[in-house]
């Protein structure tokens, strides 16, 4: 199950990696917002606040791009969305020089950085109060139809721009697919989607603890909704502090056992100060029904809509008791995808087979070092050289229409 996948595996990494310090930050940034990390950093900060057609009201961090001079042509916007229980700083926590939001700026791009319903800055809405059951009844499929296309206008509206650069990591794929499936009028809205470690297909996972919580899923749900509880893993919950506690001793053997299994070894890539920064930040929350519905396409392989285990709620809801899966058919925008043989979260054959069913794949990128894993994607000391290098020429290729 994605979710405790990543509650487990960074505190893991934190007994097993590296302290090589590729990364200029500073130890107080994990106490920091990503607002105030920005600006730390020497970087124009705007904050703006995304309305959803549903209600919701979305954080949005923007880097404002550099004016073009001279005879250069304005680029297009480029909107950046995060991994499952994650917010913006996945952008930007290892740092100027290194983090991709810092590397598109330098570049001169406009960057939008989305946070979706449910993490810690994007707990609001026009109606619901955060306590209220049915603030937390969405699953990705919800930030997919309603969040990204929110954002995507927003963008599109603020920049007078008629499309964007759209990158996502891990779930910030999956909803960007989920959003131009079913809303195929955004296709003509995205320059090009680069996919990093795409959570399209979830299955095939070699890891047998991710398979365990697959598998208890429902009475994980069960037991938090008898307590009252719809959400999972906030920024100041219980399971957020059981995860900081985890790799204390006496239970760093432990430690470097769920690692090789949930993300996949490669600790000499992931500097020890920078785990401790990241979970400053992560999890930052979401609902507990995402869990639910993440467990069910671990267990059956497929991209669909949530399965409400009842025929009747399921033809009440989609007009037929069998579940709805989405139509990759319909993504019609450019796609190109990034993925790591050592990635244990998002299996390699899974996006091999995520490529199949596109019908504009414009490349693939194989990360070209074996032991890349699914949080390298974002914390690895050799990121930019092995990665965000690539996805930076891909942008500007598109850009260029180069596609």
């Amino acid at each position: 199950m994605l979710l405790l996948v990543g509650l487990f595996t960074f505190q893991l990494l934190l007994a097993t990696g590296g302290t090589g310090e590729v990364f200029r930050v500073d130890q107080e940034d994990k106490h920091l917002l990503v607002p105030q990390l920005i600006r730390k950093y020497g970087y124009p900060l705007e904050e703006y606040q995304v309305h959803t057609e549903d209600g919701y009201l979305l954080s949005v961090h923007r880097i404002p791009g550099r004016a073009p001079t001279g005879q250069d042509r304005r680029k297009y916007p480029v909107l950046m969305v995060h991994s499952l229980f994650s917010t913006s700083a996945d952008w930007i926590l290892i740092g100027p020089r290194h983090g991709l939001a810092y590397l598109l700026a330098d570049r001169g791009y406009d960057i939008w950085m989305g946070n979706a319903r449910g993490n810690r800055y994007s707990r609001q809405h026009e109606r619901l109060r955060v306590e209220q059951p049915a603030f937390w009844n969405f699953t990705f499929h919800e930030i997919g139809f309603y969040d990204v296309p929110a954002m995507i206008d927003y963008v599109l509206e603020q920049t007078n721009s008629k499309k964007l650069h759209y990158i996502g990591f891990s779930q910030g794929t999956l909803v960007g697919f989920v959003a131009l499936s079913y809303r195929p009028e955004y296709n003509e809205k995205i320059v090009q989607l680069q996919a990093l470690s795409p959570a399209v297909f979830v299955n095939r996972n070699p890891s047998t603890i991710i398979t365990i919580l697959a598998n208890l899923a429902e009475e994980i749900s069960e037991r938090y909704t008898s307590s009252n509880k719809f959400h999972f893993a906030g920024h100041a919950d219980g399971e957020a502090k059981f995860v900081q506690r985890l790799c204390l001793p006496p239970t760093q053997i432990l430690c470097r056992l769920l690692i090789h299994d949930v993300a996949g070894a490669n600790p000499r890539n992931l500097d020890s100060k920078m785990l401790q920064i990241f979970l400053g930040h992560f999890p930052a929350g979401s609902s507990l029904k995402q869990v639910q519905h993440y467990a069910q396409m671990i267990q059956d392989g497929l991209f669909r809509q949530y399965d409400y285990g009842d025929p009747k709620l399921n033809g009440r809801f989609y007009g037929s008791s069998a579940v709805p899966e989405y139509n990759l058919s319909r993504v019609t925008a450019s796609v190109r995808t990034y993925f790591g043989y050592n990635d244990n979260t998002i299996n390699y054959r899974n996006v091999k087979r995520l490529e199949q069913m596109l019908p504009n794949l414009a490349g693939s990128y194989p990360v070209p070092d074996q032991l890349f894993t699914h949080f390298d994607f974002i914390l690895g000391n050799n990121v930019r050289e092995v990665l965000y290098e690539e996805v930076l020429q891909r942008v500007m290729d598109a850009e260029n229409g180069l596609i």
